[in-house]
């Protein structure tokens, strides 16, 4: 082949790449147009049902822009958004967790789906769910917030848990204390089953019964006996009372009822009585009917013409002397006296207008010899610890 034909071979040859380059050309840039048209139409799509509240529909556009733009922040961002609109909007929780665990798979920088599952699971009492959420998304986010969420967690529990042990030790004192307070009663209680008073004085004056009473305050008070199934007293049972009062008898429907004896032998140093002892009937925890109070002095603390001690039998409406009364006496220099008296609501009656011999008081009995008199100021009489304001 010569020179000159050689040469409009390749000026041919030449032209078809160029014709082929240009058709190439025309057809990637006509494609790269076309499917930016589309990616476009897409989010323009999409963006209209987000506004609309059709958050489900416009998933499934982003979707779709998503495979033209695989790595697109924006597009993923959007899915991400609709999925966390679909969880604020749901009926249930179950669905509203699993909206938000979405929206991660698309954004898991994203705060809000954090937020929204742990707020779910506190509302729900699902405490480690809750905690499990605030984790992974302090960890991907860094959120301080939710660090300081998870620390007031913890230290409410710690809280909560201190009160729960103090409560345990507070709960195992207080049974060890009843336990101790029940074995001491146990063994009064059985005294008072002998029959043998003096005996039963002799042991509420030790240090063991006096400590016992002195931990009694206000209306509450220590039982042993017999209860219902319900825990109330019931039955026959001992109790001690403020002030050092001991009562042992019958109890029905939680309160002092039936029989039952009080009884007190501890007072102060300066005090003239020795012991008190009521034994008599009983209802709505008072003294009500027929009973004997008896009183016992001191010799050395009482005047020459005191009673060292004196027995009053009656009848009393809750703990006053209320009706006829007896009262047998043992003066301090020995004999025996007795007297008859009427007393209404705890107040004795006068009998005699004769001067009592004592200043501010009247004559309510004269003694069976005649020798001497019983005399009262009109202060309240009846079972000692149930007279107004003891």
């Amino acid at each position: 082949m010569n020179t000159k034909k050689a040469r409009l071979v390749m000026g041919i040859a030449t032209a078809i790449l160029i014709i082929i380059a240009i058709i190439l050309g025309v057809y990637y840039g006509v494609s790269y147009f076309s499917e930016a048209n589309k990616l476009a139409d897409l989010l323009r799509t999409g963006n209209s049902y987000m506004d609309s509240g059709d958050y489900e529909t416009a998933i499934k556009y982003y979707d779709d822009a998503l495979n033209y733009e695989p790595e697109s922040e924006e597009i993923r961002n959007a899915i991400s958004y609709a999925y966390i609109k679909i969880a604020q909007n749901s009926a249930t929780s179950a669905a509203a967790v699993e909206a938000y665990q979405k929206s991660l798979l698309y954004n898991k920088t994203n705060k809000t789906p954090y937020w929204g599952v742990a707020n779910i699971y506190e509302q729900l009492g699902d405490e480690e769910n809750m905690m499990i959420s605030l984790q992974t998304g302090y960890d991907n986010t860094g959120d301080e917030t939710m660090k300081q969420k998870m620390e007031a967690v913890e230290a409410e529990k710690a809280r909560i848990k201190a009160e729960e042990e103090a409560r345990a030790a507070e709960e195992a004192e207080k049974e060890a204390l009843e336990a101790a307070h029940a074995d001491a009663l146990q063994k009064l209680y059985e005294c008072f089953e002998g029959e043998d008073l003096d005996a039963v004085k002799d042991m509420m004056r030790t240090e063991e019964y006096k400590d016992l009473a002195d931990e009694v305050i206000g209306d509450n008070s220590f039982y042993y006996g017999t209860k219902t199934t319900d825990g109330n007293r019931e039955g026959k049972g001992i109790a001690v009372y403020e002030n050092g009062y001991y009562y042992y008898g019958d109890f029905a429907g939680n309160v002092r009822s039936g029989h039952g004896i009080l009884m007190r032998a501890v007072y102060s140093e300066s005090s003239a009585i020795g012991s008190f002892v009521y034994d008599g009937e009983w209802s709505n925890d008072k003294p009500n009917g027929t009973g004997t109070c008896t009183s016992n002095y001191y010799k050395d603390k009482i005047g020459a013409s005191a009673l060292s001690r004196q027995v009053i039998k009656g009848t009393y409406s809750d703990g006053l002397e209320n009706g006829a009364m007896t009262l047998e006496g043992t003066p301090k220099s020995g004999g025996s006296v007795s007297y008859s008296y009427t007393s209404e609501n705890g107040v004795a009656k006068k009998i005699s207008d004769e001067d009592s011999g004592v200043k501010g008081q009247y004559i309510v009995a004269k003694s069976n010899d005649g020798r001497s008199n019983l005399t009262s100021d009109g202060s309240l009489r009846g079972v000692e610890g149930f007279i107004g304001g003891e």
